[in-house]
């Protein structure tokens, strides 16, 4: 009887031993897999990882088109002039209730002017001008052409007020943002709004550019050096920049629930093998 005791005691420890091992392999194994799940390359961490030293001085050709105004854009026109009448019509005249002072978006939209449906601008003394499909540059050459037949040594000034482009996702701050830069790129206004979160991926950046034809669609790589050539990376007006989540972003919000679940279920292996000693 006292060997049956024995041989049973015996199994029984040994079934409890088994048991306190597989828990304790699959303890093992899930906080493997959490620390696996957590990390992330630094790969995928680093912009440009593949430009080596050797490559500073090359160039890196982009064949972006410049951007051509569209109807509902707002320009932004200044002329000098020697005529006082003209500079008043212009620029700053408190007395006439005209003012060029660009505080908020709404100065802006006062005192500049609207692209309409036509593709036109109205201009006092010039006229209307059709400006639509034509670059920044060729505008400021047609509007002063034209104020150089009216006016006497007038001085031209044009600025496209509604570039501007939304950076979304993965960001710290992510919103609407001014550009006052022709050249524009990713890298700027990613930088604008904080720089890329951890939870972010640097590998899988949408540029979302509105043309007449409709949106298209650019992928980018930060991390990689072709990002430089890429027709997405040197920005347009109304551009959307979508940084999109890392594939590990799930696992690393919901971390804190696991370290819950793991700290329970320890616990539950401590008590098993507490109550298997009694």
């Amino acid at each position: 009887m006292t060997k049956n005791k024995t041989l049973k005691k015996f199994i029984g420890n040994a079934v409890a031993g088994s048991r306190q091992l597989n828990l304790f392999k699959v303890l093992i194994a899930t906080i493997f897999i959490m620390l696996l799940s957590g990390c992330q390359s630094n790969r995928n961490i680093v912009y440009f990882k593949n430009l080596d030293a050797t490559e500073n001085n090359k160039v890196f050709l982009n064949k972006n088109d410049p951007y051509r105004i569209k109807t509902n854009d707002i320009l932004y026109v200044r002329v000098l002039s020697t005529s006082k009448e003209v500079s008043e019509l212009y620029n700053n005249n408190p007395t006439l209730g005209v003012t060029t002072t660009l505080n908020s978006e709404a100065d802006q939209y006062v005192n500049s002017f609207s692209v309409d449906k036509d593709g036109d601008i109205v201009l006092p003394v010039l006229g209307k001008l059709h400006v639509a499909g034509l670059t920044m540059d060729e505008s400021y050459e047609l509007i002063q052409d034209q104020a150089n037949e009216f006016l006497i040594n007038a001085t031209v000034v044009v600025r496209l007020m509604n570039y501007k482009t939304t950076v979304l996702g993965e960001v710290k701050n992510p919103g609407v943002y001014s550009v006052y830069n022709n050249q524009a790129t990713v890298l700027e206004v990613i930088g604008r709004a904080g720089d890329i979160t951890e939870f972010g991926s640097k590998k899988d950046i949408l540029v979302i550019r509105p043309t007449e034809e409709g949106s298209k669609t650019y992928e980018l790589d930060l991390t990689d050096k072709s990002a430089l050539s890429n027709p997405g990376f040197y920005l347009m007006p109304n551009d959307i920049v979508y940084v999109k989540p890392a594939n590990g972003k799930a696992f690393r919000t919901n971390l804190p629930l696991w370290s819950l679940v793991l700290s329970s279920f320890t616990t539950i292996i401590v008590l098993l093998q507490y109550f298997d000693n009694k």
